[in-house]
């Protein structure tokens, strides 16, 4: 895309109903605010300059920054997409923590929530003589509250609830949205599941279970505790696991503490009180008409980006000072990007085939290094972050790279979410005006070129599986196969060589058939853990057809539009 004019009538809806203001309708005007109030952060001689570098990616279609970013900058309100909030084990904590939650959702960000210091159900309870409810009964407090907010008119940010896997409440929790679905709307499942687990199912052993203080609390059998998640899985998508030794083998600052928890859509793993300030580049603006990406402008698009985003630390208001001290102590980034389905489609090549393997491996590197430079150059300009160890060579951030899913920017810039397969081409915008169609560029230059661009793109909305696209030859509909069409094994592949050179995570949902049964679930687990993934998470069946949004109920959080239930 190159300015408002190339964005189409849907794009366009989705931008007024998630950044514009009155008055501020067309792309250019939202470019305008958001460059100039990052660049405020910039040297006062230099700002023109940065805010019009800024700008210039923007309107050409290479980089995206958050939603929030988009909805806030030069308004005054939080910039950071999401936070991690930990509780501790006294009702002041957990109220405490349920205000802030309060508060970030007010800025259309979400939170990672983490339980895992409250006692189990049942615990007596001291001071008062009464029992524990346990945190499944907060978790569903914190589900309620999102809930209120979004009817007071604030849009609903997305929360996450993440519990460790040798909590005594192990089982309720990974039961719970089976058990009390319809409580849990506003808030998602994330647990953290331990190298000990999966060592004990492979064993056939059993699993220990321990309170806040690391006492021994009883055992149950991993396999059936394994079992219990897939059961979970398979129903309904979640728990999302999060391989918190992976994290930790990651962790760029073990000396603050260890990492327990994710933002909500899981690509950025976060210590309390942390954020992430989040931005994406679109592949398909770098790369020629066979898919020939230009390396020398994408590593200029990835060293003004880190700026950016380091900038955006600097100019955004945060909820609290606790938020914003944790914030700027590490000053973690994650620059991401989307689009690689819609590379892959341009150079022809089937996703997870060893040809994309080789594609992703050559850009992550190239992305990777590129950060890196970006990174240790703004240390040499304005000083490492300030937790950074003074005998290693100074990075102004402690991490650079988190891929999010993009499920709304997508729209913006006509394709594929993430490093997803195609998960939803074609998109039904229930706007105002009526009902519109939107669909990715990439998808449409591929049909024309096929000579029946309209008939397939219809095809596509009503669900119609790549093998039995109409007037397609077997090449073109290899390309065009969607979610779960396409083994997980290969999804997996994939993920595992962008996490190589990602410092944060990704976000990314492997897709399976409906049919999908919880051994195979379970051999999916270990297989993500054995391949280095940092997390997974998983959506068995699901229509082929073209979702419908509500732009009037649209969320600013990056995961809302054409991602996977989390």
């Amino acid at each position: 895309m190159g300015g408002d004019a190339a964005l189409g009538e849907a794009s366009r809806a989705v931008l007024r109903a998630t950044a514009a203001w009155p008055g501020e309708d067309d792309w250019p005007d939202v470019v305008h605010r958001v460059a100039t109030a990052v660049a405020q952060a910039e040297p006062a001689a230099q700002r023109a300059e940065w805010s019009k570098r800024f700008a210039s990616w923007m309107l050409e279609g290479c980089f995206f920054p958050s939603i929030p970013i988009l909805a806030n900058a030069g308004r005054g309100g939080p910039l950071e997409a999401c936070f991690v909030l930990e509780l501790e084990d006294s009702l002041v904590s957990i109220y405490d923590s349920l205000r802030r939650a309060a508060l970030i959702q007010q800025g259309s960000g979400g939170a990672g929530i983490h339980f895992s210091k409250l006692r189990a159900r049942g615990t007596p309870i001291e001071r008062s003589g009464g029992r524990s409810p346990g945190p499944c009964a907060f978790v569903e407090l914190y589900a309620q509250s999102a809930r209120t907010n979004a009817l007071a008119g604030r849009r609903a940010g997305a929360h996450l609830a993440v519990l460790r896997d040798d909590h005594p409440d192990v089982l309720d929790f990974v039961r719970l949205r089976r058990e009390r679905g319809e409580a849990l709307r506003g808030i998602g499942l994330a647990l953290g599941v331990s190298d000990a687990l999966l060592d004990a199912a492979r064993q056939g052993r059993e699993h220990a279970l321990r309170d806040a203080s690391g006492r021994a609390r009883g055992a149950l059998s991993a396999r059936r505790l394994l079992r219990e998640i897939a059961l979970s899985i398979r129903e309904n998508g979640e728990p999302t696991l999060l391989f918190l030794d992976r994290i930790a083998a990651d962790n760029p600052l073990p000396e603050l503490g260890r990492i327990e928890a994710t933002n909500p859509c899981g690509e950025q793993p976060l210590l309390p009180d942390e954020s992430c300030v989040l931005g994406s580049l679109s592949l398909p603006a770098f790369a020629d008409a066979r898919g020939r990406l230009d390396a020398a402008r994408l590593r200029a698009a990835v060293g003004d980006a880190i700026r950016f985003l380091d900038d955006v630390i600097d100019v955004s208001v945060y909820p609290d000072a606790r938020l914003a001290q944790a914030a700027r102590r590490t000053r973690k980034l994650g620059l991401g990007l989307m689009g690689f389905v819609d590379l892959l489609i341009r150079r022809e090549e089937v996703y997870g085939s060893p040809e994309s393997l080789a594609t992703a491996d050559e850009l992550m590197r190239l992305v990777a290094q590129a950060s890196d430079a970006a990174t240790r150059s703004l240390a040499g300009e304005r000083g490492g972050h300030p937790a950074c160890h003074p005998e290693l060579p100074a990075r102004r951030n402690a991490t650079c790279l988190a891929i999010a899913p993009t499920g709304t920017l997508r729209l913006l810039a006509g394709c594929g979410g993430g490093f997803e397969p195609l998960l939803a081409p074609v998109v039904r915008v229930r706007a105002e005006t009526g009902e519109l169609r939107w669909s990715e560029v990439e998808v449409e230059r591929l049909l024309a070129e096929r000579g029946a661009p309209e008939p397939v793109l219809e095809a596509l909305a009503a669900g119609v599986p790549a093998a039995e696209l109409p007037g397609l030859d077997a090449a073109a509909r290899a390309l065009l196969r969607r979610g779960h069409e396409i083994d997980a094994e290969a999804q997996l592949a994939l993920q595992a060589v962008f996490q190589r050179h990602v410092d944060g995570a990704i976000s990314k949902t492997l897709h399976l058939p409906a049919a999908t049964d919880v051994e195979r679930i379970e051999a999916l687990v270990f297989r993500a853990r054995e391949q280095g993934c940092k997390g997974a998470a998983f959506f068995a069946g699901g229509s082929l057809a073209a979702p419908e949004i509500e732009l009037a109920a649209l969320s600013c959080a990056e995961c809302e539009v054409g991602s996977a239930p989390r």
